[in-house]
């Protein structure tokens, strides 16, 4: 009498989520429904407040200020 036991669960395989989009579901819980990130332009968006509030901690990141503004304004224009 032989009997075969299987610990533990099956695996459930999950699709593959990139850093950005939990970012913008994480971000999108907290703010009301107006503010939320629904485009690439918008995420860059923030990315240019964020990267603001870290020039008052490292002054040359200012460039990084330009490159997120460049590509949200380029974003609008649909060029990507």
């Amino acid at each position: 009498m032989n009997k075969n036991i299987t610990l533990g669960t099956h695996s459930v395989s999950t699709p593959c989520v990139s850093a950005a989009e939990k970012i913008r579901e994480l971000l999108n819980r907290v703010l009301p429904k107006e503010c939320q990130v629904r485009t690439a332009s918008d995420a860059w968006y923030v990315a240019t407040m964020a990267a603001t509030c870290f020039t008052l901690i490292c002054p040359p990141a200012i460039t990084l200020v330009g490159y997120c503004l460049h590509r949200a304004k380029k974003g609008e224009k649909g060029g990507e």
